[in-house]
């Protein structure tokens, strides 16, 4: 069972690996692939499975890195409803993946 803090956690570590992908590729070559790709390969995986608001919040948050502020600018919405959205995609991954494990 993964926990709500586990996937937090992880989502700030996916996050982190898109704002610094140019870097993450290029050490690919010589030093190898790290471990976040699996757990990237994993979140975008069960992501397509969510519905549109929750998908296109996900990118928005977390492959283009955007603040709440910048993604409400862009996608038209407040900023509150980016940060309920953002814990609806939490929740979203905690029933999805305990699903799965069960």
């Amino acid at each position: 069972m993964i926990t709500i803090e586990t996937i937090k956690r992880e989502l700030e570590n996916i996050r982190y690996y898109y704002a610094r992908r140019d870097m993450f590729d290029k050490a690919f070559d010589s030093v190898g692939k790290n471990a976040i790709l699996q757990t990237v390969a994993r979140y975008n995986e069960v992501i397509c499975s969510a519905p549109p608001k929750i998908y296109e919040m996900y990118v928005s948050l977390y492959i283009e890195c955007c603040t709440y502020e910048s993604a409400a600018e862009v996608l038209g919405y407040s900023v509150n409803y980016v940060y309920k959205t953002n814990k609806k995609i939490v929740d979203f991954f905690f029933n999805a993946m305990n699903k799965e494990a069960a």
